[in-house]
C-alpha cells in the first residue's frame, strides 16, 4: 500500500533512511516532485508512526488529471474511499500549487460535495472522523486520507516554548547528520532543548550535554526534558558557548541551533559570536568529531569555518523551517 510521509524540504533522505532501517518498505524521494514529501511501499502501516523524522502519514488513494474545477466532482464522484464507510463525519483538506482559475477554498468545497453526493455524510471541519486531502499540483489532483490527527513532531507537551526552536524531525535529522550513537554529544545552545531531549529519546548509549548562557532556556530545557521523560539521561550546565572549554574537556559531537538573528527580540554580533564559538568548540571537540550546526548565515559561516581553520566542511544542505531557509552544516575537527 501506498503512502506519502511529509516532512521538511531538504531532509527527505533522512527519510528514507529511517524508512528503510525501520521497515520493509520501499521509498520514492519526492512526490511528484514536491520537496518534503516521501512516497512509501509498505505493508506495516502501523509503523509508520514510530518514523521521528516526519510530520504526517497520508494514505494515497489515487491521482488524475484536470482540466477544470468539475473534473475533481465528477472524478470524486466514483472514487472509492474506504475510510468513509465507517465513518459519520468528514472534512477535505486542500493544497494548490500552480495557476488556476480557482483557489483551494473551492476545491474544498466541490470535493467535498462530491463526497457528500456519494456516501451521505455530513461535513465537520473541526469533529470530523475522516480527513480527506484532494491537492493539486499543476494539472494533477492527487487525493489521500492523512491518517495522523496530529502532527507526529508533538512527542511531548512542551512545557517551555522557546522563541526560535527547530522541530523535532529536524533535530533528528542533524543528528542523524552527526553520525553518532555512543560516546558524547553536547549542545551548546540548547534552547528548550529539542535536540538533546530528540537524542536523549534515541540513543541510550550516548552521554548527552545540554548547556545556554541563559538561565530562564536552561530551567525551561529541564522541564520539557522532564515532560518527554528523559531529563535524568541530560546534563544541563549554564555556560557561554564561546568559552566552551572553560567547561567541557571531551566531546565526541557537538549538534546545535545557534542564534540566526530571527525570532529572538535583540541584536547579536553573529559573525563574532560564530567565530569564537568555532574556535572554543574546537578545544573541545575529539578529533575527527563532528560538529552540526543549523544557521541562516550560510556564506559568513562558511568563511568563518574556512578561515578559523579548526574544521573541514563534510557536508552542507538547505532546509525549509518554519518559511525560513536555514543551512545545514557538518564539520569535521582538523
Amino acid at each position: 500500500m501506498l503512502y506519502i510521509l511529509t516532512t521538511n524540504p531538504g531532509i527527505e533522505d533522512i527519510v528514507e533512511l529511517e524508512v528503510r532501517e525501520k521497515l520493509d518498505g520501499k521509498t520514492i524521494q519526492k512526490f511528484l516532485g514536491l520537496a518534503g514529501r516521501v512516497l512509501v511501499d509498505t505493508n506495516e502501516s502501523k509503523r509508520l508512526f514510530s518514523l521521528r523524522s516526519i510530520y504526517h502519514i497520508i494514505r494515497y488513494i489515487d491521482q488524475f488529471e484536470i482540466d477544470r474545477l468539475d473534473d475533481i466532482y465528477d472524478y470524486l464522484k466514483t472514487i472509492e474511499i474506504e475510510e468513509m464507510n465507517n465513518a459519520n463525519t468528514f472534512r477535505v483538506t486542500s493544497n494548490r500549487i500552480g495557476e488556476h482559475d480557482f483557489t483551494s477554498i473551492d476545491i474544498q468545497r466541490v470535493a467535498g460535495q462530491a463526497i457528500v453526493d456519494r456516501y451521505a455524510k455530513r461535513v465537520d471541519l473541526e469533529n470530523y472522523d475522516i480527513d480527506i486531502i484532494c491537492d493539486v499540483i499543476g494539472n494533477r489532483c492527487i487525493v489521500g486520507v492523512k491518517l495522523t490527527r496530529e502532527s507526529l513532531h508533538k512527542r511531548y507537551k512542551h512545557r517551555f516554548v522557546h522563541p526560535a526552536a527547530i522541530k523535532a524531525p529536524l533535530a533528528y535529522a542533524m543528528l542523524r547528520l552527526a553520525s553518532i550513537k555512543e560516546g558524547s554529544l553536547l549542545d551548546p545552545f540548547c534552547g528548550g532543548g529539542t535536540i538533546v531531549i530528540e537524542a536523549a529519546s534515541i540513543y541510550d548509549k550516548l552521554k548527552i550535554y545540554a548547556s545556554d548562557i541563559n538561565e530562564e532556556y536552561i530551567e525551561g530545557a529541564k522541564k520539557n526534558a522532564e515532560a518527554a521523560g528523559v531529563k535524568e539521561r541530560i546534563e544541563f550546565r549554564v555556560c557561554n558557548a564561546e568559552k566552551l572549554d572553560k567547561y567541557y574537556t571531551s566531546i565526541d559531537a557537538i549538534v546545535t541551533n545557534p542564534p540566526y538573528g530571527i525570532r529572538m527580540g535583540k541584536k547579536i554580533n553573529l559573525k563574532e559570536l560564530y567565530k569564537n564559538f568555532l574556535i572554543a568548540a574546537s578545544k573541545v571537540i575529539n578529533k575527527d568529531g563532528r560538529l552540526v550546526i543549523i544557521t541562516r548565515k550560510a556564506v559568513s559561516f562558511r568563511k568563518l569555518t574556512l578561515n578559523t581553520n579548526k574544521f573541514y566542511l563534510e557536508h552542507e544542505r538547505v532546509v525549509e523551517s518554519g518559511d525560513l531557509y536555514p543551512h545545514i552544516f557538518v564539520l569535521r575537527r582538523l
